[in-house]
């Protein structure tokens, strides 16, 4: 259905616009089917949030864990259900986690744990593409190596400074999603790039 709706309003576009070739209504539908399941994802979470009562952890949980993932890259899932399904798992799935963790554990001993843990995986890593978005330059994969680990340590600074472990376990989470094992498991190769 979702298909069907985005080749649709490319269709529409294409016709209007003389200047859309073939390969450009490709990206345009592909960017549409991106852009709309990302809408319905986000809505999804943030209503089911609302009533499991952790709207703002959730918030917190997607800022810090959705900035480090744009430049550090991840496995992703096959279909839209399968993503929606993985991503709420993940999103309740850590937001409990941290409430339940730090009710009983120092936050120093998490974060002697998750600091070096996700600074080798950043330094082995990173940046990890994907089949369907490879990174294709050494001036990129370093430029985004450099934006990972600034993006890591600011935010492990505001999970100390804010006393907020949450951010610190979005951290985890995003680096949990770059190991191979993960792609293996998801079905996932990663990219053509360098």
């Amino acid at each position: 259905m979702l298909n069907k709706l985005c080749s649709n309003i490319t269709n529409t576009i294409k016709a209007n616009l003389k200047s859309i070739d073939g390969q450009k209504a490709e990206i345009i539908n592909y960017g549409l089917y991106l852009w709309i399941t990302d809408i319905i994802k986000l809505i999804a979470i943030l209503s089911t949030a609302y009533f499991l009562k952790i709207f703002i952890q959730t918030i917190i949980f997607l800022i810090s864990f959705g900035i480090l993932r744009t430049f550090a890259g991840g496995s992703h899932a096959k279909t839209f259900f399968g993503c929606l399904i993985s991503y709420a798992l993940i999103t309740f799935g850590t937001v409990y986690l941290s409430i339940w963790l730090s009710s009983f554990i120092n936050p120093l001993i998490i974060y002697m744990i998750l600091i070096p843990f996700c600074t080798l995986v950043v330094y082995f890593l990173v940046p990890s593409d994907h089949e369907n978005k490879p990174v294709t330059s050494k001036k990129q994969r370093k430029r985004l190596k450099i934006i990972s680990y600034i993006i890591l340590f600011t935010e492990f600074l505001a999970s100390i400074l804010f006393d907020e472990i949450l951010i610190a376990f979005s951290i985890f989470m995003v680096c949990l999603g770059i190991l191979p094992i993960t792609y293996k498991l998801m079905g996932n190769r990663y990219g053509n790039g360098l």
